[in-house]
C-alpha cells in the first residue's frame, strides 16, 4: 500500500527511518563519548560496506535458487512460464 507521504511504500519508509535513527544514535554516541570523527566515519563506512555485501550475496543466492528451480523444471519437462 502506497501512503501519500513522500510517495513511498510504508515498509520502505520504515526502513529508511530506522537507518536514520541508527545514524543519529551513532552521532549521539560519538559526541557523548568524544570519539574521534575519523573512527566513526570508518566505522560507518565499514557498516555500509557490510550491508551492501550482504545484499549482494542475498541477490546472488536468490538468483541461483531461481536458476536451479527453472533448470529442474526444464529437465523434468514441466510447465513453461
Amino acid at each position: 500500500m502506497i501512503i501519500p507521504k513522500f510517495n513511498m511504500r510504508k515498509k520502505t519508509r520504515s526502513i529508511i527511518t530506522g537507518m536514520l535513527i541508527a545514524v543519529t544514535s551513532l552521532i549521539a554516541l560519538a559526541v557523548g563519548y568524544e570519539e574521534a570523527r575519523a573512527n566513526m566515519l570508518s566505522f560507518l563506512i565499514g557498516c555500509l560496506l557490510l550491508l551492501v555485501g550482504i545484499a549482494v550475496i542475498a541477490a546472488c543466492v536468490v538468483a541461483a535458487w531461481v536458476g536451479v528451480r527453472k533448470l529442474i523444471t526444464l529437465l523434468m519437462g514441466g510447465p513453461k512460464d
